[in-house]
């Protein structure tokens, strides 16, 4: 007889699996291995040689992809979205050789390096990633997964716990469409050029929200 033993927490292909879903310990890991990538390269940032475009290219294409690695899996939280913009500003304002006492607002750090938030990042690739599963076919595991619906049991006392799910739910009740009208969601999502548009406007609104 073999037992099995049960873990809440499990690090697999890379990405930190908590049995409640929560998200922010995988954010924590890989925010701490993309400042680590990012102090590596302190040489390139802190050269006069090189251009500013240069420079932000060479943090979009090694720095970030390990920061945002299974970025869409996550779900959106006030502290998530905290932890990812520290992070990105912190690094942008290094690369720009502004400190925090310059005064100078984050969103004129946007404005310069012609960025916008990593929460708002992960808002992007959280839709677009649901798109890509909602055209698959129909016989797809993940897709069947998608579709999945709990059963409306009683409900338990106090605000519902955040999962990707509900994340999911409130990225779409943003942009007037919802979860629970599956037909208009997979519509929306087999046009490409609609949804990429609609994710554009989701993008947008959760970040003023």
């Amino acid at each position: 007889m073999h037992v099995i033993s049960s873990i809440f927490r499990v690090i697999y292909l890379g990405s930190v699996i908590a049995a409640d879903g929560d998200a922010t310990r995988d954010v924590t890991r890989r925010i701490g291995k993309a400042f680590a990538v990012f102090q590596r390269l302190r040489s390139i940032w802190n050269s006069a040689s090189l251009s500013l475009h240069l420079k932000l290219r060479l943090f979009s294409t090694i720095v970030l992809p390990t920061a945002l690695y299974a970025a869409e899996t996550w779900k959106k939280t006030v502290a998530i979205d905290r932890k990812l913009d520290v992070f990105q500003q912190r690094c942008l304002r290094r690369i720009l050789k502004i400190s925090y006492r310059d005064r100078v607002t984050n969103d004129e750090v946007y404005r310069r390096t012609n960025t916008k938030p990593l929460s708002t990042v992960v808002t992007e690739r959280r839709l677009q990633f649901t798109g890509h599963i909602l055209r698959l076919p129909d016989n797809r595991l993940a897709k069947a997964a998608m579709r999945w619906r709990p059963s409306r049991g009683r409900r338990g006392l106090g605000r519902p716990r955040t999962t990707w799910r509900r994340t999911l739910m409130e990225d779409l009740r943003s942009i007037d469409i919802e979860w629970d009208d599956q037909h208009a969601v997979e519509t929306a999502a087999a046009d490409r050029g609609q949804w990429k548009n609609l994710v554009a406007q989701c993008a947008e609104r959760r970040r003023r929200n």
